[in-house]
């Protein structure tokens, strides 16, 4: 393993999506996924992290680790429980939580929208139905009314082509529905739904005297390649998995349709994203479909970091932005090579690279997984709820202090 020193203007930093972390008995698309028995160790997103009950003391231990930036996600179930109806004590909570961070010296980056829906909007067709869409806007225009002026990023969606494929495409996601031309009609309307919040959310600032925002999505991509370079179905099956990253792309970026998105009459050309976010999730062997979707997790393999350059320069030669990268979690013994080989390469990259985030920060809800995979920075008793640094992720911790691996660093945990 190489040393290297992170690129001198990008903030290093860990998120901590809504569902995952939070908690909470709120009825959302999720909870009666659980419900359902979709969850493979029936463990309920309602314990999570108790992230809702513990944000003071997490965003004290964000601080205390040397996190120098945080995306926090906002949970639309939480914050819209009845549709028109705003919870005004769960917005305050959120405005607390950007309020101590922003006094810790902690950049915030806030998602709106990563996989929940609330369950009125569930049940009216989500996303699948263009009469629900203006529920979103609202949703966006209200929250980000009563929390824009404590931070100037915005994501609108996080991985909305994962929620496609996830729960539209047979993935294991809710609704739980397996239909192509379903699953990219609702990723055109999650486009329209961005394009239109972008523009609403530039006039409220705007309107409001807040200064600029900077407002994006962040798409899912890996490397996906063929297990056996011989397979036809599995190299056709790679090519389809990475052409529909770029048809997202084009879609939520630029309001172009691109197959396999092929109802694009209601999306404008233009530009909609202030900077090009990526959710990373490494090198991923294909054989069959099931392998292209966001369920599948499959065992860490190592050199993720070139191909993540590759797409990024690929995305960024389409539309020249500032570049921001989630790192995807992985299981402890992974954790430190996957840290340097990804950090490694953005930090040698000639590539604008503004912020990296290590997903989750800490363990708790992993969707189909639920409790049985430990993928956070801190590690989660979900019994007493304590929380504990891992060993693994000592090593992230000196990285933020440091900025460096140098050959000692490196030398000290075996690499």
């Amino acid at each position: 393993m190489e040393p290297f020193v992170l690129k001198e203007n990008m903030l290093l930093g860990t998120a901590a999506p809504a569902t995952q972390c939070e908690g909470g008995e709120q009825e959302s698309s999720w909870s009666r996924w659980w419900a359902l028995g979709k969850v493979r160790d029936h463990a309920s997103p309602a314990v999570a992290a108790q992230h809702r009950a513990r944000w003071d003391a997490d965003a004290a231990l964000t601080k205390a680790l040397g996190v120098q930036t945080h995306r926090v996600g906002i949970d639309w179930a939480a914050v819209e429980p009845q549709e028109g109806q705003f919870d005004d004590v769960a917005l305050a909570r959120y405005r607390g939580e950007l309020v101590l961070l922003r006094e810790s010296g902690v950049h915030t980056q806030i998602e709106l929208h990563h996989f929940t829906n609330p369950a009125w909007f569930e049940d009216r067709g989500g996303f699948s139905r263009e009469e629900n869409l203006p529920c979103y806007g609202k949703y966006v225009a209200h929250t980000v009314s009563l929390l824009g002026d404590l931070t100037d990023e915005i994501l609108t969606f996080s991985e909305p082509n994962a929620y496609a494929l996830g729960g539209y495409l047979g993935g294991g996601y809710p609704p739980g529905r397996s239909s192509t031309s379903l699953c990219y009609r609702v990723l055109s309307y999650m486009a329209q739904c961005h394009a239109q919040a972008y523009e609403a959310l530039h006039a409220l600032y705007r309107a409001r005297g807040w200064g600029g925002c900077r407002v994006s999505v962040s798409l899912r991509a890996a490397h996906y390649y063929a297990a056996d370079a011989k397979d036809p179905l599995a190299r056709a099956l790679a090519a389809s998995a990475r052409s529909s990253l770029e048809a997202a792309f084009f879609a939520f970026y630029l309001g172009r349709p691109r197959l396999p998105i092929t109802d694009g009459r209601r999306l404008s050309p233009g530009r909609y994203a202030d900077f090009i976010a990526l959710d990373w999730y490494g090198n991923r062997p294909v054989s069959t479909l099931r392998d292209t979707l966001p369920a599948a997790r499959p065992p860490y393999v190592g050199g993720g970091g070139t191909p993540l350059i590759e797409t990024l320069d690929a995305l960024h030669r389409t539309i020249a932005l500032p570049l921001s990268v989630s790192l995807g979690g992985v299981e402890d013994a992974a954790r430190i090579p996957y840290l340097c080989e990804h950090l490694g390469a953005l930090s040698r990259a000639a590539l604008p690279v503004e912020r990296c985030y290590y997903v989750p920060l800490t363990d708790g809800f992993e969707w189909l997984d639920g409790q049985s995979r430990r993928l956070g920075i801190l590690a989660v008793d979900f019994l007493t709820q304590e929380r504990r640094l891992k060993d693994s992720s000592a090593f992230f911790v000196q990285l933020l202090q440091r900025r460096a691996a140098d050959a000692a660093l490196l030398s000290q945990y075996g690499l």
